[in-house]
């Protein structure tokens, strides 16, 4: 027989680990009695709210119960939602140890994307861990609702209709604190708020600027750049012939940071370095794949992604490659539909012209399309476009036995189990292991092209879409911050005739359109459609760049990095060095106003 009770033990139990386990997440060292207060107001708030289906669930039960009727059957699904909620709990828990954030509209689209899940690189072990750690917490809640007499220390003048108003009242009161802090910028309470798991902001600035209420905000405060986004303005294709057909070879590898390119690491790359041209300061236009690789073949800032998928647009380069009947083919060891690249960068090519291989491990995909890519060219005469998107060092970084040259490296990488700070460095020895395999499929590519005499006439871009940090920031990975290691990669240049160069000055895949397209002889005025430039112009100068989160912008200059991510701009560190340490900007030069001013006036010259 099951005790009465068990329904309302669910929704408490469920309650109470929801609130003590969202009050460790949020919680901080030294935090301030204030913040204290407001942490607790805004745990009780949302912890009602994503307990919600259970209480809500038992609510009905109550009242079923008291009319007379069964409530037995509902027990069930009310323990399996209960399960659910405290799996949600703990995927929020390890998301926050691992990258830095909560369970977030890219996290759901990448659980929701054909292909997302996949592209996270889980291993088996961890899958395996999940379903044990399922079946564990299952196990414990159920022993607690059946077991522990919850009811026992509830205080029977405790009734909804009591709680119900409270709860409502405490909501109203967090709430215009933090409207009143957000529009103070005041830092104590708003980074504690973006700790607190869904935490549902509300705002009144306009309201309290109507008011008159007077607010001293603090420097950075003053830098509110968005774009809310909305029709994209997008020339079409110049009518202009291509005057120098090259082909063009186009490589990008999954989180591949600029310090990989090493001799010893990636020998085939460093070699083929030294025959091209090599942008040593190059950086992505985003700290994950969507915005990197948006920004690479768009020369666009990566804020306009959405409005492009909503579109279905494909960019301006790959519109003159069509039109000049190059001969198209895109290879990927992930998935085309994950992101929705085959909706924007590739929205032209028909479904034959885009390989998706996603059999076994990733270096064996890798393989596996170079062979493919390669057999492709046999005996192709028009001009040709080939892309390739490599896997191998993406998490959990892949690679054979025969190219480990860091032997001290992680061999289970199980994302549930691993502890980060304690395991990096062998994390990393896995990533330079990875990289090691990754150079020798790039090699491939190198030698067949070399061999065939198509470099005399194939441009070559080999880079990567975005880094990955290893906790020299405090983070693992890539799309958290916008860290040097997570936001600068590689990239080398071959064009045909253009010599070769080792250049150090700041450069961005915001120029790749403009650089391409140039050299097949397109003399539309590249600002035109991007906001990029030749990079083997004589009058090439970048003072900035613009990289991209799922959120929004940063603005990078030689002396400063200015976040204006929606996720933390004005109260999170919006403001550091270019080698990401804290920076009073009161006490630089000043030159970034410059860059600052123009990307302000920039920034929607795509929308109308």
């Amino acid at each position: 027989m099951l005790p009465a009770p068990v329904p309302f033990r669910i929704a408490v139990f469920t309650w109470g680990c929801v609130f003590i386990g969202s009050l460790a997440l949020a919680w901080v060292p030294d935090i301030t009695f204030v913040s204290l207060l407001f942490l607790f107001a805004a745990t009780a708030v949302q912890a009602t709210l994503l307990s919600s289906p259970v209480i809500l669930l038992y609510l009905w039960m109550r009242s079923r119960s008291r009319a007379g009727k069964s409530v037995r059957w509902l027990i069930p699904p009310a323990f399996v939602l209960a399960l659910a909620v405290l799996v949600f709990l703990l995927a929020n828990y390890k998301l926050r140890d691992m990258y830095g954030f909560y369970v977030n509209f890219f996290v759901l689209n990448l659980l929701t994307t054909p292909g997302g899940v996949e592209a996270m690189g889980v291993s088996s072990s961890t899958n395996i861990s999940i379903m044990i750690m399922v079946l564990l917490l299952g196990l414990f809640t159920w022993m607690v609702v059946r077991y522990v007499p919850l009811e026992k220390v509830w205080l029977k003048s405790v009734t909804p209709r009591v709680v119900v108003p409270s709860l409502l009242l405490l909501f109203v009161l967090q709430s215009g604190w933090y409207a009143l802090s957000e529009y103070r910028y005041d830092r104590t309470v708003l980074q504690i708020a973006d700790r607190v798991i869904w935490y549902i902001p509300v705002t009144a600035r306009t309201n309290l600027e109507s008011m008159g209420v007077q607010i001293q905000r603090p420097q950075a405060a003053e830098f509110d750049v968005f774009d809310a986004g909305g029709s994209i303005d997008y020339p079409a294709a110049p009518a202009e012939k291509i005057t120098h057909p090259y082909n063009i070879v186009w490589l990008v590898a999954e989180s591949w940071r600029a310090d990989m390119l090493t001799p010893e690491i990636m020998p085939n790359t460093y070699a083929f370095a030294q025959k091209t041209h090599r942008f040593q300061q190059h950086y992505s236009g985003g700290n994950g794949t969507r915005m990197g690789m948006f920004s690479q073949f768009y020369g666009l800032y990566g804020n306009y992604w959405f409005d492009f998928l909503s579109e279905g647009r494909p960019p301006v380069l790959m519109d003159v490659l069509q039109n000049n009947d190059y001969d198209l083919m895109a290879y990927t060891s992930s998935r085309f539909s994950y992101p929705e690249f085959d909706k924007t960068i590739f929205a032209g090519f028909a479904d034959e012209q885009l390989q998706s291989f996603t059999e076994g491990e990733a270096w064996e995909r890798d393989r596996k399309n170079v062979g493919d890519l390669l057999g492709s060219l046999e005996g192709v005469e028009t001009p040709f476009f080939r892309f390739m998107f490599f896997e191998s060092a993406h998490a959990n970084y892949y690679f054979p036995d025969e190219d480990i040259i860091a032997p001290d490296y992680i061999d289970d990488f199980n994302y549930l189990t691993v502890n980060i700070e304690k395991d990096i460095e062998r994390i990393r020895a896995r990533y330079i292991n990875a990289n090691h395999h990754l150079d020798s499929q790039l090699g491939r590519v190198f030698k067949a092209l070399e061999e065939q005499g198509r470099l005399d006439n194939t441009i070559v871009i080999v880079t990567g879409d975005h880094g990955e940090e290893f906790m020299e920031n405090g983070r693992w990975g890539h799309n958290s911050t916008f860290s040097q290691e997570q936001i600068r990669v590689p990239m080398l240049v071959h064009i045909p005739g253009a010599g070769t160069g080792n250049h150090t000055f700041m450069s961005s895949h915001l120029d790749m359109p403009a650089t391409v397209l140039n050299a097949l002889g397109v003399t539309t005025d590249p600002r035109t459609y991007s906001y990029g430039s030749d990079l083997l112009s004589s009058e090439y100068k970048r003072d900035y760049a613009v990289v991209s989160d799922w959120h929004g912008n940063t603005l990078v200059t030689p002396e400063v990095k200015m976040v204006f991510s929606k996720k933390s701009a004005a109260y999170d560190s919006v403001t550091t060095n270019i080698d990401d340490d804290p920076v009073d900007l009161a006490k630089t030069s000043g030159k970034y106003k410059d860059a600052l001013g123009l990307f302000t006036r920039e920034l929607s010259q795509f929308h109308y």
